[in-house]
């Protein structure tokens, strides 16, 4: 399986996607609730009650797939965090070693001249 390449920005670029669509998303929660007005149109019919069930189910749905992009938006926004940390450790890592590799020593053998 290849490594996956992940790009700065990418996910937190993708967190802030995933809150606007759900702000989107619940923009649309209160549209269902206007299905209660049928009753006003059709009144004591069995079509009056299910549209307003229609309506109450739609509302919960929505409801629901808001909440479901607003947590996926905070996992990813957390994964993104913890890969900038394990990131910013392997530099330190990296660095550490670096520095603690001696210089090389000049070839042992006759020096020019001898």
């Amino acid at each position: 399986m290849p490594d996956l390449n992940i790009i700065q920005g990418d996910l937190e670029n993708f967190s802030h996607e995933l809150r606007d669509l759900s702000t989107k998303v619940g923009g649309f929660i209160a549209s269902p609730s206007d299905l209660r007005k049928v009753a006003s149109a059709m009144e004591g019919g069995s079509s009056c009650q299910r549209a307003t069930y229609a309506g109450e189910h739609m509302e919960d749905q929505l409801t629901a797939l808001r909440n479901s992009f607003v947590t996926l938006a905070d996992n990813v926004e957390a994964a993104a965090n913890q890969f900038k940390a394990t990131e910013e450790i392997n530099q330190q890592a990296i660095q550490q070693v670096q520095a603690s590799i001696p210089e090389p020593c000049p070839p042992v053998g006759p020096s020019k001249g001898e």
